[in-house]
């Protein structure tokens, strides 16, 4: 039997469904990645890649990274640019596979791409679906997706309460071999995988100095290295509740966002690790706490985007709230974008932002506070901006946090920010806005 695994935001080994039910009858399992050009092209609002400058080369990072693993285990990985509905199919007829896995995206564009692949394949070749990337699976919950309620708190006690976390599967020891005379095609340059695309070549942005992430790179050698350093080496998550609003170093947050967006972290693994933390120290510390509200937080977006469709990308509210009045000006967003509006706080962030591929939680509220509550702009815009510069992108945490702030999520009530109050909180010496306005950044 061959197997075809189409690889997507799944780039591990550990806590890996896909790879885990592979039965002993599999004589070879053909590992794809897709350089989807949908994927990566231009945005429809901004016109700009979607995955942009620090993204990009995280991800060949992380690849890269996952090939010399596969290959550890005597396997693979086939690096193709194109539709996964035109790929794959064409892969599975050279081949006589009979069947192509992979995991499910709750979102829009990405469950588009799993329905046209179906498709594409037919009948004969079934498409088969893993719940591979949340940390509660649908299956588990007790009510339906399309039941799921339209308040996190209600989320968190009446149905993520009730569901305890599964340990995170080990990872395969052996991988069967790829099929017999298959000549797998090697990883791009981003050069060459811009020259494929049919796409300017992007400008890739080196580590900053003053960067907030850990030194790690892609991957998921670093992202367990990370996961280790901050919870057992130097047991950051003791602190974490008193530490997670700072704004500079890499020590104050996790910064597992980046390996959790494309997979190469499973959101179990690190809930294992808190549980792990709370054993060693004797009980459960706000910092503990903390972490795992966040990663509760991360499916309930996800699972809300499943549940709404389209809507979540939407204009309109999720409650059919009217969107406040905007004043759409190019100009106007472009300095935001830069860090040129003459809020040293925003502007701070956004250069943050474009130098590093990163901002705080923090950071990222306030901004986006700042464009759609004070500027007048258009969140979609900032959304795509978000998209197109962040490092640690994921389409239901990114438009799911821009939707809340422009008031159109599940809240009703008004999420404005007090930017020069906030200022003044999390950074009242000026060090964070002095740190980052000697920066010069431009786009």
């Amino acid at each position: 039997m061959t197997i075809i695994y189409w690889l997507r935001n799944d780039l591990r080994l550990h806590d890996n469904e896909v790879l885990a039910a592979l039965p002993p009858g599999a004589t070879a399992l053909l590992p794809v990645y897709c350089f989807d050009p949908a994927a990566l092209g231009p945005d429809a609002y901004l016109g700009l890649p979607k995955v942009g400058p620090h993204r990009l080369p995280f991800l060949l990072e992380t690849l890269a990274d996952l090939q010399a693993r596969y290959a550890a285990l005597g396997s693979g990985i086939h690096f193709a640019t194109g539709q996964p509905a035109d790929v794959l199919p064409a892969l599975a007829r050279q081949l006589g596979a009979q069947a192509v896995w992979a995991s499910a995206e709750p979102i829009t564009e990405e469950a588009a791409a799993e329905t046209a692949l179906a498709a594409a394949l037919g009948p004969q070749v079934p498409l088969r679906r893993f719940e591979n990337l949340s940390l509660l699976p649908p299956a588990d919950l007790p009510i339906a997706v399309r039941d799921l309620p339209f308040s996190f708190s209600k989320f968190r006690f009446d149905v993520a309460a009730k569901v305890p976390v599964r340990p995170p599967l080990p990872p395969p020891h052996q991988l069967p071999p790829l099929p017999a005379g298959f000549a797998p095609a090697a990883l791009p340059t981003a050069g060459a995988l811009a020259a494929a695309l049919g796409q300017p070549a992007l400008a890739l942005v080196d580590r900053h100095r003053h960067s907030a992430r850990p030194a790690l790179g892609g991957g998921e050698t670093a992202a367990l290295a990370r996961l280790h350093d901050f919870a057992v080496a130097r047991r950051l998550i003791g602190r974490y509740d008193d530490t997670r609003n700072q704004l500079l170093g890499e020590a104050f947050s996790t910064k597992f966002s980046a390996w959790l967006a494309n997979g190469s972290l499973s959101a179990r693994q690190v809930w294992a690790a808190i549980d792990g933390y709370d054993a060693a120290h004797g009980a459960r510390s706000k910092g503990a706490q903390q972490l795992r509200l966040e990663l509760l937080w991360r499916d309930y977006f996800r699972l809300l985007a499943r549940r709404v469709g389209p809507a979540f990308f939407g204009w309109r509210g999720l409650r059919d709230q009217i969107p406040k009045p905007i004043r759409p000006d190019r100009a106007v967003f472009d300095a935001w974008a830069g860090g040129r509006t003459g809020n040293g706080f925003v502007d701070a962030n956004m250069r943050e932002l474009a130098a590093t591929g990163f901002m705080s939680n923090r950071g990222r509220q306030n901004v986006a506070s700042y464009l759609i509550h004070d500027l007048h702009q258009d969140w979609r815009w900032g959304a795509a901006w978000f998209e197109h510069q962040l490092v640690d992108h994921d389409a239901a945490l990114n438009w799911g946090n821009w939707k809340y702030i422009a008031g159109t999520g599940t809240d009703v009530r008004d999420t404005a920010f007090d930017v020069a109050q906030q200022a003044k909180r999390y950074d009242p010496q000026g060090r964070y806005v002095r740190t980052w306005l000697a920066q010069a950044v431009g786009f």
